[in-house]
């Protein structure tokens, strides 16, 4: 459950929680260049004090009509107050917690935005376009009426020309109950302050006094806003988190998100609380925050470089701005960059990298700009620990502001946090910070490559067993078992059970970009927390392992091999007593993967391995003083084609895209030239489906001599528990998606020989070939392609061409021979239902249903390993349907199509 609202205009329900929910979608309104003379840069969350005005000499009540949904008279403000542009000298209240600048009151007086489900209509100030509500100042606009105690409304200008300063007063009102959403505040003190000559603006709260409702999330307006609902014409304060404190709120500009200031019973303002509203100076560039790590590695993170986000908040445009870093305390250092800004930019100035060496202990890390017209926002300085194995983005000796969960209600999501390290490192462990949340659930930990889109994590390197997070929060160290990294990685926390991960959290405004990210199921899309109302940053630590203190060996070559073995050579190491070679497919984790064997030198033979298979093998040293060497850059070989090639792993696939050295056909494949005219199938690099080849039969079209050629695949071994079906794709000659010239003509047949005579079922005919773009030949195509022969046998599949005379080319590309168990479906489901590509390098398949007799839309499931639902939709009969994955790993999933109470369950395979 989510800690966010959902208007009800927009017909979404209201989700609950104890802190922090949902992240998807949770995007941030768009800052756009200021029309408003006030900046996000320019605003300030303070702490100050609270001074009641009830009893003070000079101030006085403000009369309204009621104290539920009513607007006052004009009020006088006691001088010039300059605003948008304007001046004014007077004020409306409106007795929901604004005012609007004028003598003309808002539009109505039920103004308030409708964020909860059960609550009284209103309508929203800031998204109102009309002309009546602008230059509105909502310090906490929301349904309001009487609270316990007196409840009041007072103005008092006081102190004298030209620092004076007007203070309006709501004494204690309460937040007003819904039929669904309970009021959170009996009693609640709060004002808006404006200042003479500077023209700030102040937002000052006193304390709240709870009511006994249950503590739950409730969603005020607090911000000004200028001259309508344009983008620009506005400041918002928002508070993602109901139970964080009121320090951690942030300023945005345009629209809320899933958030707004954010607010329960148990969790008031500090006295005092102050939100400022500065205008904006002519010259004000601002830095708003540093990013560093807080943690850094002396051993493999060095060097670093330092960003700050730095804001031009004035008005006039800043050709030459030198912005410092200065880094001082254990270490110093010094870089300064130029940078032009103008009106209203922004960005993050990155500085010359840190020393390939630092001294361990505490720096200060300062940026900092030239003096201008506002020098409170000119510098901002962060702590950085600098240790011999420690990686974090949390800043030390600054405690946590907050928690961060990616759901309550279901299992599989993640936050991660980005790292990244110049040389070779070996990652021991990742230490989680959880907040204290009385309740246990289960988590993994994640580690990723970053091979994700725009750096985004990629492959998933190792994933730790799923264990508790302490019912009252901490620390929690997790081994990682010496997994070697180089460059950028990830380490995410993964939500094994309902509950939700929370994670502690440190506020950062604005969140640095590409650093933070949250999945719904641990793999693509990803989003990135810096695009979302959640500015903080996450409670995820690395630990480093030492170095070690012998060498790699170095040179590794293959110089021969055979189906199943492999020669290696390597130059031996220094300080080695002996190596450890970890071979696997490409693109395994040597640390976690792989088969190991231990040689004393090189050479060494590598047993076991497939036939025709791309492998990557690595070496490291076993170091005579104890340990480890980081792992060789590995090396890639192929294995040869074994004598009698077959095929026992199913789906099997060949797009023909790999070819061994000197071999013209893939593996196990053979070509017949039954008439022996001297053509016959050959793999082109010319008309590809998919990758770089396609088989082709290149016919003769001047000799008049039919085509009369095969091509055969290897033999299958096909058990009786299990059905088989083929599927290909076919194009003529000609330019594509126009009709061929030449009619094709196919037969595709099974049998237990790759020979004419051994060939004796028929799977599939077709003699108009005309396309000139790849169709589909599978179990529900028009022609269809029928299972191979039930039970237990050896066969092969043979693709024989027999067009007519002067005919043209014909290509064959992606053949695969997929299994269904049928224990787990019906015959006619087994006919009806074609997936096809698979395995799909997108994610994306075509889910083909012909023939199932279907009498409403069948049900599609899809299941990861773990049995975890990832998928679930509906298909159409006599339809080709779209089945899109993509967002799941690379991996294999369980897809189940059901008819009524028929069934059919079958393995798809998603391969990058």
């Amino acid at each position: 459950m989510a800690d966010s609202y959902n208007r009800k205009t927009w017909a979404r329900s209201l989700q609950q929680a104890v802190l922090m929910g949902v992240l998807a979608g949770a995007t941030a309104g768009t800052a756009q260049a200021q029309a408003l003379n006030y900046t996000v840069g320019t605003a300030s969350n303070v702490a100050g004090t609270f001074t009641d005005i009830s009893t003070a000499a000079g101030s006085t009540v403000i009369a309204t009509a009621n104290t539920d949904d009513a607007n006052s008279a004009a009020q006088p403000i006691g001088f010039t107050f300059n605003y948008n542009g304007t001046a004014f000298t007077q004020f409306v209240l409106n007795t929901n917690g604004l005012i609007r600048l004028g003598s003309a009151a808002p539009s109505v007086a039920n103004m308030f935005a409708e964020y909860e489900m059960g609550q009284a209509t209103g309508i929203d100030p800031i998204s109102s376009p009309d002309p009546a509500d602008v230059n509105l100042l909502m310090p906490f606009n929301i349904d309001l009426i009487a609270g316990t105690g007196t409840t009041q409304y007072r103005v008092a200008t006081t102190g004298t020309a030209p620092n004076r300063v007007c203070t309006v007063q709501w004494t204690n009102v309460s937040d007003k109950s819904g039929t669904t959403s309970l009021s959170q505040y009996a009693a609640f003190t709060f004002q808006a302050k404006l200042y003479e000559t500077t023209n700030v603006i102040d937002f000052v709260y006193g304390t709240a006094t709870a009511s006994t409702n249950t503590a739950a999330p409730r969603f005020p307006t607090v911000g000004i806003k200028g001259s309508g609902p344009a983008s620009g014409q506005d400041i918002l304060v928002n508070k993602t988190t109901s139970g964080a404190a009121w320090a951690t709120a942030v300023f945005i500009t345009g629209k809320y998100g899933t958030s707004t200031h954010n607010f329960r019973a148990n969790v008031g303002p500090d006295a005092g609380r102050t939100y400022r509203f500065v205008p904006a100076n002519a010259n004000d560039v601002a830095v708003n925050a540093v990013y560093t790590l807080g943690k850094i590695a002396t051993s493999g993170a060095l060097p670093q470089a330092v960003q700050a986000y730095i804001a031009n908040a004035g008005s006039a445009a800043q050709t030459s701005v030198a912005v410092t870093l200065t880094v001082s305390g254990a270490n110093t250092f010094t870089s300064t960059k130029t940078v032009a800004l103008p009106a209203g930019a922004k960005g993050t100035v990155t500085f010359d990298p840190l020393p390939a060496t630092l001294a361990p202990g505490t720096n200060t890390v300062t940026v900092s700009v030239q003096s201008d017209d506002n020098n409170t926002n000119n510098s901002v300085s962060v702590a950085q620990l600098v240790t011999a194995d420690r990686l974090s983005h949390i800043e030390p000796g600054k405690p946590y502001t907050g928690v961060l969960r990616y759901d309550s209600a279901s299992v599989g999501g993640v936050l991660s946090a980005k790292f990244t390290v110049p040389g070779q490192v070996l990652l021991s462990d990742a230490k989680i910070s959880f907040a204290n949340t009385k309740r246990t659930t289960s988590f993994r930990v994640i580690v990723y490559d970053a091979t994700g889109t725009s750096g985004t994590p990629g492959n998933a390197i190792y994933t730790s067993p799923a264990q508790n997070r302490p019912l009252t929060g901490g620390e929690v160290t997790v081994p990682l078992p010496s997994l070697q990294i180089t460059g950028p990685f990830h380490i995410g926390v993964q939500e094994a059970s309902t509950g939700g991960s929370d994670i502690s959290t440190q506020s950062e405004s604005v969140l640095r970009t590409g650093t933070f990210y949250y999945s719904g199921s641990g793999s693509a899309p990803w989003g990135d927390l810096a695009a979302t109302t959640f500015q903080v940053r996450l409670g995820i630590e690395a630990g480093l392992a030492p170095s070690p203190n012998c060498l790699a060996p170095s040179n590794l070559v293959i110089t021969s091999t055979t189906s199943t073995t492999a020669l290696l050579t390597f130059t031996n190491a220094s300080n080695a007593s002996s190596y450890q070679v970890t071979y696997g497919p490409v693109g395994f984790q040597p640390s976690t993967g792989g088969t190991t064997v231990t040689t004393t030198a090189s050479p060494v033979t590598l047993t076991g391995l497939n036939p025709a298979t791309t492998y990557q093998v690595y070496v490291r040293s076993s170091c005579t003083a104890g340990g480890n060497s980081f792992y060789s850059t590995p090396v890639s070989f192929v294995t040869q084609c074994a004598a009698g090639q077959t095929a026992s792993t199913f789906p099997y696939t060949q797009n023909f895209d790999t070819l061994l050295p000197g071999q013209p056909l893939p593996c196990g494949f053979s070509v017949l030239d039954a008439n022996n005219d001297g053509t016959t199938w050959a793999v082109t690099a010319t008309n590809s489906n998919s990758g770089a080849n396609s088989i082709r039969y290149r016919g003769l079209t001047l000799n008049n001599v039919a085509a009369n050629d095969w091509f055969f695949t290897p033999a299958l071994n096909l058990l009786a528990t299990s059905r088989y079906q083929v599927a290909f794709r076919y194009r003529g000659e000609g330019i594509t998606n126009s009709p061929s010239s030449y009619t094709e003509s196919l037969e595709v047949k099974s049998g237990t020989a790759a020979t004419v005579a051994g060939q004796t079922t028929l799977l599939y005919t077709n003699a108009a070939i005309t396309n000139t773009s790849y169709a589909l030949a599978n179990g529900i195509s028009v022609p269809v392609v029928a299972l191979l022969p039930a039970g237990a046998s050896t066969q092969y599949v043979g693709f024989h061409v027999n067009s007519q005379g002067n005919q043209g080319n014909l290509y064959i590309d992606d053949v695969a021979i997929t299994a269904v168990a049928v224990t787990a479906t019906s015959e006619a489901l087994l006919r009806a239902v074609s997936v096809f590509p698979n395995p799909s390098a997108t994610g994306i398949f075509d889910l083909e249903v012909h023939g199932a007799n279907a009498k409403g839309g069948l049900d599609v499931q899809v299941t990861n390993l773990l049995g975890q639902r990832v998928y679930s939709g509906a298909a159409r009969d006599n339809y080709t349907n779209r089945l899109d994955l993509s967002s799941l790993a690379p991996g294999i999933y369980t897809l189940q199509v059901r008819n009524g109470d028929e069934r059919l369950t079958r393995q798809v395979s998603i391969v990058r």
